[in-house]
């Protein structure tokens, strides 16, 4: 690498001086070019070179080539000059990327995309998009394939949109590409990236020179000054370790002399030196490195048993040296966010550090990566039926489900290196990594979990490599009084979403593609041959509804006035997501199905909000007063508009549970609900029927209607990386609806913490946590009160923002991070009588089981209940109540599974 090769004359000069000083640096970025996209009669702006939309030529080193392949274009017909006053030069000008997507014959039909001949390396690229009205393109920009702007549509506030990445270029050309509707590229700037930190530390005794090329540590305590140095394994103090060098040459004849010496980083008591045990630190630059590790010793001594930690990783697990085998080397690719870069032998007994090399990787920001882990590395007592899950920084978008896959994604004993046969996805967004074990683990053993390049991004981007290890605990909790006997797949064969049993004794089944699936139940428990029923499909295809035929049903809820002869079924039917960040906002509908075979779809209300991905609206439940509740999901992931959900913001009535009052419905329909946009619907009207009950409840899949009179709703919190808004100097006028007059709520961006998931009681007018500026609701979750450790805080706060005073936190209770809770009912009969069951569809990919007070309270998560655990991305269930069995959805295994209770 370069970068080593750089350092590599510092690192011998300071090999002079008494004392080596490390001085890290940050990377460099140096100017390339500047280019103007551009008619060629057009001035060309001062420091920029024009593009006309000339073919790609070696000679020249950049231009246009076809998109997707390296066939030199020429689009010099689809540049314009609107020759505005007022306006930047910059912007004046622009050039089609895709001219055929809005028709015409100006210009070339072929969709280009623009190259420029680089050097192997990292690179700064900002670009520009946008264009006058009419407003007619979504544009969105790739550079190397790292997704820069994102779906943006000009408005006559904005028309133009600029955004700068980070990218690695690796075949000599950048390429600067369209994935939207008529993309106009208004400018580039490029400049290059160089990584400068590399620090290679030879561990050793005083007397001795380092090997070549190394620096020397022999257990100085950490210095500013220097920059490296030791600290205290406990309380992070700098502790000086010096005496606990060693060199065992010339008798043991080591030829490496990096393996010849070493330090202890935890030497037995009584033994010449320090008996502190310390872990190693360097003050490095935020960013990306890897980290190669070694550990042993030369000489006859094979007492230790090695354990190193880097970062938040596993490189070395339990080694203990023999005659033949004395050293262990690991490397590590690890993200540092503190400025410290921390090598660990935490587990270890007498663990020695013979030498490491540390280097900077470059582009290290634009490289998808795991960011936590849950259960951390060095976790113990861990649950036997625990999910291992992954937060994950996402530079280019979500993680790509398909290279999740057995060999990608692995977890080993540690002590055999056997295969834990596992299930591996990611969540709806694609922003975690989850495996799930198929049976229940070994007690009081170590497993290594790993995630290596083989995954990647959306966008192909291969993921840094991930190592940890953790110890499962006893395994000796009883999981609660009840048990269950498991079928797997009563039905098989399709997508199935939502579950519930209809006033005619039949069990009905959604899927993701809008079919309706409706079974017999036999008398054990089992399903017989489903009809199934196309309405929600037919009716969206007659309507032309973007995507159709296929419609996602999510809710399903009889209506009171059904009967078993005459059932009336409402659902709510979306858009399908099937990947692409392209999902058409407003699209969500409430429709009513009746009529012979439920044949009749009748649209009640169309126009509810959708995010590009699988945020849609959720459930239905009929409440006590008559009215039909539903979740609308939350458009991003905190709140304020992110790249990995589509740079959408939250709508009026996103993020919400919302009451319709089903004799407030017009006359004709159906209600048309679109707030924004053009919609002028205003749910705070007097009459209105869609009202919004409850706020900031971000993504719900279900509602359940206790005896209690309560209502709960399951919600899935944000992973980390989302963004949170901030209150604007000026509140809107709508803030005087809710009464908000402050206090300022600053805004966060890269939240480095994920939200748990939740359960929330939810009550008539209160705010459950997800911002919507929209609505003048601006801090997310508990926010950061006080300095102590504060209900659902948010780290990333300065201390001192309090929650919204809307928010419930009586009313708020922990479903577990990363669980995906969903589906859920309240089970009536048994051992379980009166209980919430919630479904988690990610971590334990399981069902929970609350306690339930006459006050509303929930109390005593149980999981691991016998026949409640071992699901295959479970998403909902329901119960039969004349005989106890419940019906689970397993959407990984495209299937309905049957639980019978035990007496």
């Amino acid at each position: 690498m370069g970068g080593m090769r750089r350092r590599l004359t510092l690192t011998l000069a300071l090999l002079m001086l008494p004392i080596a000083v490390a001085t890290p640096a940050h990377a460099a970025v140096t100017a390339l070019t500047k280019v103007n996209f551009q008619p060629a009669a057009s001035a060309v702006p001062s420091g920029y070179v024009a593009d006309t939309g000339a073919a790609f030529t070696d000679a020249r080193g950049w231009g246009w080539v076809r998109q997707g392949t390296s066939t030199p274009l020429d689009l010099t017909r689809n540049t314009r000059d609107r020759a505005r006053t007022g306006v930047d030069a910059r912007l004046n000008t622009l050039i089609h990327l895709q001219y055929g997507d809005v028709g015409g014959t100006n210009g070339v039909l072929t969709p280009g995309a623009w190259e420029y001949a680089v050097a192997d390396g990292t690179y700064q690229v900002t670009v520009s998009a946008g264009d006058q009205a009419p407003y007619d393109s979504r544009n969105t920009v790739d550079v190397e394939g790292i997704r820069a702007i994102d779906g943006f549509v000009s408005t006559a506030a904005a028309e133009f949109r600029q955004a700068t990445t980070t990218v690695t270029v690796t075949d000599g050309r950048l390429t600067v590409a369209a994935a939207g509707t008529n993309t106009k590229l208004n400018y580039v700037e490029i400049s290059r990236v160089t990584a400068d930190f590399a620090l290679n530390v030879d561990f050793s005794d005083a007397a001795t020179d380092p090997a070549a090329g190394y620096l020397r540590d022999s257990g100085a305590a950490f210095t500013a000054t220097r920059g490296y140095g030791w600290v205290d394994l406990g309380e992070g103090t700098p502790v000086d370790l010096t005496g606990n060098g060693r060199n065992r040459n010339p008798a043991a004849a080591q030829a490496d002399p990096r393996l010849a010496t070493f330090v202890h980083a935890q030497l037995p008591a009584g033994a010449l030196g320090v008996s502190t045990p310390g872990r190693w630190e360097a003050a490095v630059p935020a960013g990306l490195y890897t980290v190669t590790v070694a550990v042993g010793d030369a000489g006859p001594a094979v007492d230790s048993v090695h354990w190193v930690g880097i970062e938040d990783q596993n490189a070395i697990a339990a080694f203990r040296p023999t005659a033949a085998a004395r050293f262990a080397t690991a490397t590590r690719t690890v993200r540092v966010t503190d400025g410290r870069l921390t090598i660990s032998p935490a587990g270890g007994t007498n663990t020695k550090f013979a030498y490491a090399d540390i280097a900077e990787v470059p582009g290290g920001a634009t490289i998808p990566a795991v960011r936590t882990s849950s259960p951390a590395n060095g976790a113990t007592g861990v649950p036997l039926t625990a999910s291992v899950v992954e937060d994950l920084v996402l530079p280019g978008g979500g993680v790509r489900a398909a290279s999740l896959t057995g060999s990608t994604v692995t977890l080993t004993r540690l002590d055999t290196g056997a295969a834990v046969p596992a299930t591996v996805l990611t969540s709806g967004g694609g922003d975690v990594i989850n495996l799930s074990p198929t049976a229940p683990l070994a007690a009081n053993t170590a497993y290594r979990f790993t995630v290596t390049s083989g995954v990647t991004d959306v966008t192909g981007k291969p993921f840094a490599p991930y190592s940890m290890v953790f110890t499962t605990g006893t395994g000796s909790g009883t999981g609660g009084p009840a048990a269950f006997d498991k079928v797997t797949g009563v039905a098989t064969g399709a997508s199935f979403t939502s579950v519930v049993k209809g006033p005619d004794g039949l069990l009905y089944a959604g899927t993701l593609d809008g079919r309706l699936f409706r079974f017999p139940i036999n008398p054990d428990g089992t399903l017989g041959t489903a009809s199934v029923i196309s309405t929600v499909r037919s009716d969206a295809a007659a309507r032309g509804l973007p995507g159709a035929p296929a419609r996602t049903i999510i809710g399903m809820a009889f209506d009171p006035a059904s009967t078993a002869a005459a059932p009336i079924l409402w659902v709510t039917d979306n858009y399908q997501y099937v990947g692409p960040l392209d999902v058409p906002d407003w699209s969500g509908r409430v429709g009513r199905l009746s009529g012979p075979d439920l044949s009749t779809y009748t649209p009640m209300v169309v126009g509810l909000p959708r995010s590009v991905k699988d945020h849609e609206t959720n459930s239905l439940a009929f409440g006590p007063d008559g009215a039909l509740y539903l979740s609308q999901g939350a458009d991003n992931a905190m709140g304020a508009a992110d790249s990995t959900w589509g740079n959408r913001p939250e709508r009026l009535l996103s993020a919400a549970v919302l009451r319709l009052d089903p004799a407030r419905l017009p006359a004709t329909l159906a209600l048309n609900v679109k707030t924004e946009d053009g919609g002028t619907y205003d749910p705070y009207a007097v009459t209105a029927p869609l009202t919004l009950y409850a706020t900031g409840v971000r993504n719900a899949f279900d509602l359940v209607w206790h005896h209690n009179g309560h209502l709960y709703a399951p919600t899935n919190g944000s992973a980390a990386g989302g963004s949170t808004p901030a209150t604007p100097a000026t509140l809107p006028a709508s803030c005087a609806r809710r009464g908000y007059t402050g206090p300022a709520v600053p805004g966060l961006t890269g939240v480095p913490t994920a939200e748990t998931d939740y359960v929330f009681d939810v009550r008539a007018g209160r705010y459950y946590g997800h911002p919507n500026p929209v609505r003048c609701e601006w801090v997310l979750a508990g926010g950061n009160p006080t300095a102590a450790a504060d209900p659902y805080e948010v780290g990333a706060y300065p201390v001192g923002t309090l929650p919204d005073a809307n928010f419930d936190l009586a009313g708020t209770y922990d479903a577990g991070l990363h669980a995906s809770a969903d589906g859920a009912i309240e089970y009536r009969g048994g051992a379980l009588d009166g209980k919430l069951l919630v479904v988690r569809y990610s971590d334990g990919q399981d069902i929970e089981v609350f306690d339930v007070a006459a006050t509303g309270a929930l109390a005593n998560r149980t999981t691991g209940i016998t026949g409640l655990t071992g699901f295959s991305q479970p998403l909902d269930v329901t119960e039969d109540q004349a005989t106890g069995n419940l019906y689970v959805t397993e959407l990984g295994a495209a299937r309905i599974t049957l639980l019978r209770p035990r007496p």
